[in-house]
C-alpha cells in the first residue's frame, strides 16, 4: 500500500514538470513495467488527477493546468530518523567512501540527502569549516584495508559506465592491459559495477568475442558513450559471481575443495558468513573439514597461504602440488637473502 502511495506521487510528480513524461519515462523513473506504469495512471484517473495524453508531442502525459500543478501534489507522509537509523546513514556513508574514487560522488550524494534528513531534524552532512567543535568520533568503525589510489579520470569513467549499464547503452574503451601495458579500444556492453579491494570494476560484454570480462577503472584511458543500445544477456548474474568468497577473478569450471583446518583456528573459520553450499564437519580430534566448491582459484590459493601451517588441502591432488611449489619458492626466496 505504502509503496503503491510513493509510485502514485511520483507519477504525478514527473506528469506535473513543464516537459510532462512518456510511460517510458514513468517506467524508468519509477524502476516498474509497463503494465504497472498504466495501472499507476489507471489509479490517477480514479484521483481526478487533470492530467491528459499530448499525442501530438510524443504521446506525453501533461499537466492540463501546469501553472496549478502545486495544488494537485500531495506531499510524503513525514518521516524521522531515530538514533539507529542517524547511526547507521553515517556509517553507511563513511564506509562507502573509503574507496577515494567514490568520494566525490558520495559528497554529492550526502549534500542531497541533507535536505530531506534536515526536514526530520537530523544533519547529514559532515562539519567542514566554521567555528565551533568538529562532529564526534563514529559511533560504529570500519577496520582499515589498503585501497588503490585515486584518480580523478575514475569519477568521470564511474559516471558514465552507470549511465551505460542503467540504459543499455554500448560504450568504446581504450583499455590499458595489465600485463602487456598495450592500450587496446573496443566495443563493450557494460553490466555491472562493483567494488573489490579498494578498487573499482565493471562486468563488461565484449561483443566481438562474445565473452564477459573485467574491466578495471583506473586502468580505462578513454571511455564513451555510443548512440546504440544493446540487450542484456539473459544467463548473466553479476550478483552471483560476486558471491564467490575467493575474488573476482573466476576460472572457467569450478573446483571442488576440501580443507582440514587446526583445532586453534577451527573456530575462527567456522564462525565467518560463508555461501549455505559450504559444508562443515567437526572432526574427533577437534579439527575441521570444510568442503565446497569455487571459481576463484587464484584467490583461493593466496587465502590457504596465509593460514600457514595451521591448513592442510586434502583435494584436489593439483592443487596440493602447485601449493608445494609455492612453497619450496617462498622458502628459496628467504634463504637466498640471506646472501643479500
Amino acid at each position: 500500500m505504502y509503496h503503491s502511495l510513493i509510485q502514485i506521487l511520483s507519477a504525478a510528480r514527473l506528469i506535473g514538470r513543464l516537459s510532462g513524461a512518456t510511460i517510458r519515462e514513468i517506467q524508468e523513473n519509477l524502476g516498474i513495467s509497463r503494465r504497472t506504469a498504466y495501472r499507476v495512471l489507471e489509479a490517477l484517473d480514479e484521483l481526478q488527477y487533470p492530467y491528459y495524453k499530448d499525442e501530438e508531442h510524443g504521446n506525453r502525459y501533461r499537466l492540463v493546468d501546469p501553472g496549478r500543478s502545486a495544488s494537485w501534489w500531495v506531499p510524503l507522509p513525514a518521516i524521522s530518523f531515530d538514533q539507529e537509523d542517524r547511526v547507521l546513514l553515517n556509517y553507511l556513508f563513511e564506509s562507502a567512501s573509503r574507496d577515494p574514487a567514490l568520494v566525490p560522488a558520495i559528497t554529492r550524494l550526502r549534500s542531497k540527502l541533507s535536505f530531506a534528513a534536515a526536514a526530520a531534524g537530523f544533519a547529514t552532512a559532515p562539519k567542514t569549516s566554521g567555528a565551533g567543535p568538529a562532529s564526534k568520533a563514529p559511533t560504529i568503525l570500519t577496520s582499515w584495508a589498503a585501497g588503490k589510489a585515486a584518480k580523478p579520470e575514475v569519477e568521470g569513467y564511474l559516471s558514465t559506465l552507470l549511465l551505460a549499464a542503467e540504459k543499455r547503452r554500448a560504450c568504446e574503451v581504450s583499455y590499458e592491459s595489465r600485463e602487456s601495458g598495450t592500450v587496446k579500444t573496443y566495443e563493450i556492453n557494460p553490466l555491472a559495477l562493483f567494488e573489490s579491494e579498494g578498487g573499482l570494476y565493471c562486468y563488461v560484454e565484449v561483443p566481438i568475442h562474445g565473452s564477459v570480462v573485467i574491466l578495471a577503472l583506473e586502468r580505462i584511458r578513454e571511455l564513451k558513450l555510443l548512440d546504440h543500445t544493446f540487450k542484456p544477456l539473459k544467463d548473466f548474474d553479476a550478483e552471483k559471481r560476486l558471491a564467490d568468497p575467493f575474488g573476482i577473478v573466476q576460472e572457467e569450471e569450478a573446483i571442488s575443495v576440501k580443507l582440514i583446518f587446526s583445532e586453534g583456528q577451527a573456530p575462527y573459520v567456522r564462525d565467518r558468513a560463508w555461501p549455505e553450499s559450504y559444508r562443515f564437519e567437526e572432526l574427533p580430534d577437534g579439527r575441521l573439514d570444510m568442503s565446497f566448491e569455487t571459481s576463484g582459484l587464484f584467490g583461493l590459493k593466496r587465502w590457504i597461504l596465509s593460514w600457514g601451517s595451521d591448513i592442510v588441502v586434502k583435494a584436489p591432488e593439483w592443487l596440493r602440488d602447485q601449493l608445494l611449489l609455492e612453497i619450496n619458492a617462498i622458502e628459496g626466496l628467504y634463504q637466498n637473502s640471506h646472501s643479500d
